[in-house]
């Protein structure tokens, strides 16, 4: 109700409305400095830029555009819930909020997160706790420990999962990148927001990885099966040849492994939970209180 009153106030419809030019210019900016940070942020510690790392790596005619239009109404979300004498701390959230959005591309694009950027997210997080305690909102944690919490099971959520892979799948279940930025987001979203955020970087990484399954699975399907028949058609081949020539296909793209960059949905997930901040904390208090 808060939020509609301000959206009725003439400051409000400024604001709301100055989010869409903003979102537009932050994201610009954002992609110039993508393109210009040093290319070995990009790369592993023991790796060597590749050339695609060392040309132009984003293009703001594509992706930009999508991309300013969502952080436009981020902004706007954001406004309508962080607004009267909030200024400062709206401006740290969508600072934050521009910082995930490169964090999602860079793991997206290249499979890693720059520590550049968890250490720049960590920081702004940080000065948005100790600014809402010295103002004394206490909007995402009211007591001092709540951020320390947040930051542990943030990265200890990941170590668990990551050990989980390797004693299961005998490989690493999730990236220390991953470790690392969900520390960093844990210092804002705190206890219990964390685990929160935990649970909608999930569910969104679980959708997400039905959608690649099913596109993976319609692509491979379309690309193997002109290749037989070609193959038929040509050499006359019995069900048997076929046959193997099928197995040799799956084991190649078995060798290829398969990997889902968990980044991007960490990323999305903290924004979802910092642009319904509000709407989320009480459909929880209100879950919780029929248990009480």
């Amino acid at each position: 109700m808060e939020a509609l009153a301000y959206l009725g106030t003439t400051n409000g419809i400024i604001w709301i409305i100055a989010c869409l030019p903003i979102g537009f210019l932050l994201i610009f900016i954002s992609y110039l400095l993508f393109n210009k940070f040093p290319a070995k942020w990009y790369c592993d510690y023991d790796e060597e830029p590749s050339a695609e790392l060392l040309g132009k790596r984003v293009s703001f005619k594509g992706s930009g555009i999508i991309l300013s239009i969502i952080t436009a109404i981020c902004l706007m979300l954001c406004r309508l819930q962080f607004n009267k004498g909030y200024d400062i701390l709206f401006t740290a959230l969508g600072i934050s909020i521009i910082i995930l959005l490169m964090i999602t591309v860079s793991d997206f694009k290249y499979t890693i997160i720059p520590d550049q950027f968890t250490v720049a997210l960590a920081v702004v997080f940080l000065a948005v706790v100790i600014y809402d305690r010295l103002r004394g909102y206490n909007i995402f944690s009211s007591e001092w420990w709540q951020p320390i919490a947040g930051a542990a099971i943030g990265g200890g959520a990941m170590l668990l999962i990551n050990a989980i892979g390797v004693i299961i799948y005998k490989k690493e279940g999730m990236g220390f990148g991953d470790v690392k930025l969900f520390a960093a987001i844990g210092i804002l979203t705190g206890f219990p927001g964390t685990i929160y955020t935990i649970f909608i970087s999930i569910i969104i990484a679980s959708l997400g990885f039905i959608v690649t399954i099913i596109v993976q699975k319609i692509t491979s399907k379309n690309s193997d099966e002109p290749v037989l028949e070609e193959i038929d058609e040509d050499n006359d081949i019995d069900d048997a040849d076929k046959e193997n020539i099928e197995s040799d296909v799956t084991e190649v793209e078995e060798s290829k492994g398969f990997y889902l960059a968990f980044g991007p949905y960490i990323a999305i997930g903290t924004i979802i939970y910092i642009c319904f901040f509000n709407l989320i904390n009480n459909a929880v208090s209100m879950y919780l209180a029929l248990f009480k």
